[in-house]
């Protein structure tokens, strides 16, 4: 069922305050009772740092004062800068991840045919290095935060798993997913193991392939870029078998034009550059192609159409980025390490509330804009800390941003069409 804004604004309610004060007490955060406690402290930093990504402590006293507490920028420092405040921000977060706002699912594209469509990707964030302990990288002395993250494009759902940022990325895959729904992710969640699970349930999947992934011909196997190299057709519609395990699928391999081929040799380069690995040569070859491998029946689903779900996948990049560039999710003011977990904890449970506001209002319009959206909202800050301890006052300050919300939209193009435009026209 879709939430209503009635219903997310008693959600609101619930989460920044009976919830943050109950964790707040429970997570030691709260030792005894004062103005600042759990739920005020929460709520000032969350739309404080969504009225500014980048506020000061005087800022964030000033969103405190308009929640009602007075407080001095050094003793709201104090109050940051603790291993406290890191677990009742992660514990609050936890608690809203717990959560589901969903908006209705049908609509007319190419989407209309499954029963759920899934993005899933992780992004790093890097912390100070004397939170290596709790959040270890790949090198000792290193910090990285790992959020796995999973979008129902359909539906707006949204769900994040937060995890160190050695752990690699096919452990946390998500494939509890429901029959008939389809899962889009990219080549670092490559596993046949994950695949063979989701055709075991019924789900379906599109997915990029490794350079080196084995590929049977006959009775041998060579690696995928070495048996692309040997034929000299512009494109590939096939089934094949994958890997040790002889995964069968169906494969789809489009040659590139020579300049997207020497930008993406450019961007491979430079990446094995900044981590300092070797670039396999298997790597630089499957550059001159295009390649995904998918259960979806070719009787069904044409190779354009395969192409064009498997596009739909840079959403969640772009979810990525507007974290990153519209709430300032790795980037900070402070040097101190607790205050800034304390930080990143606050805006990632600002990057589940956003999204709510749009599910419960306009997620129905393919045309949103997620970016045009967060700085609408970024103007309302204070406006909806206000509204928030009063139920009605706030259901009317969510229905009073609808029309403005649903102005949030990306323009169409006719030289280069935007996702929901190739959507649309693929429908048949």
């Amino acid at each position: 069922m879709p939430t209503t804004i009635h219903q997310l604004s008693q959600l609101l309610q619930t989460l920044l305050i009976e919830a943050a004060s109950e964790i707040g007490r429970e997570s030691g955060f709260v030792q005894r009772e004062r103005k600042l406690n759990g739920a005020r402290f929460a709520q000032s930093l969350i739309f404080g740092w969504q009225a500014n990504p980048q506020a000061s402590l005087d800022e964030l006293c000033q969103s405190a004062q308009v929640g009602g507490v007075t407080i001095s920028p050094q003793g709201l420092q104090a109050r940051l800068n603790s291993p406290e405040a890191n677990a009742f921000l992660h514990q609050l977060l936890m608690r809203a991840l717990s959560y589901v706002v969903e908006a209705n699912g049908a609509g007319r594209d190419l989407l209309a045919q499954f029963n759920g469509v899934y993005l899933q990707d992780s992004s790093q964030i890097e912390l100070p290095v004397l939170l290596a302990n709790q959040w270890p990288g790949t090198q000792p002395g290193q910090a990285y935060l790992k959020v796995q993250t999973v979008l129902d494009y359909q539906r707006g759902g949204l769900d994040m798993t937060l995890a160190a940022g050695r752990q690699h990325d096919c452990p946390l895959q998500t494939i509890m997913l429901p029959a008939g729904s389809l899962r889009l992710a990219d080549v670092g969640c490559f596993k046949v193991k994950v695949f063979e699970a989701l055709n075991a349930r019924g789900v379906f999947w599109v997915s990029r392939v490794p350079a080196r992934v084995g590929i049977w011909t006959g009775a041998k196997v060579q690696h995928l870029a070495t048996w692309l190299q040997q034929t000299e057709a512009a494109s590939l519609d096939q089934v094949v078998e994958l890997t040790a395990q002889r995964l069968p699928c169906r494969l789809l391999a489009l040659r590139v034009p020579p300049a997207v081929a020497h930008a993406r040799r450019q961007r491979v380069l430079k990446e094995a550059q900044d981590r300092k690995t070797r670039l396999q040569p298997e790597t630089l070859a499957l550059c001159d192609w295009t390649v995904v491998i998918t259960n979806l029946d070719a009787a069904q689903w044409t190779a354009s159409e395969v192409l064009c779900l498997l596009r739909l996948r840079w959403q969640i990049e772009l979810l990525f980025k507007l974290w990153k560039s519209e709430l300032s999710l790795d980037s900070w003011r402070s040097q101190q390490p607790y205050q800034i977990l304390t930080e990143v904890y606050a805006k990632l449970v600002l990057a589940l509330i956003q999204p709510w506001l749009l599910v419960s209002t306009c997620w129905d319009d393919a045309h949103r804009s997620w970016v045009k959206a967060s700085r609408l909202l970024r103007k309302q800050a204070f406006h909806l800390l206000s509204a928030l301890p009063h139920l009605e006052t706030l259901v009317q300050c969510l229905h009073a941003l609808v029309p403005a919300l649903r102005r949030c939209l990306i323009q169409k193009r006719k030289a280069r069409p935007a996702t929901f435009q190739l959507l649309a026209r693929a429908f048949p």
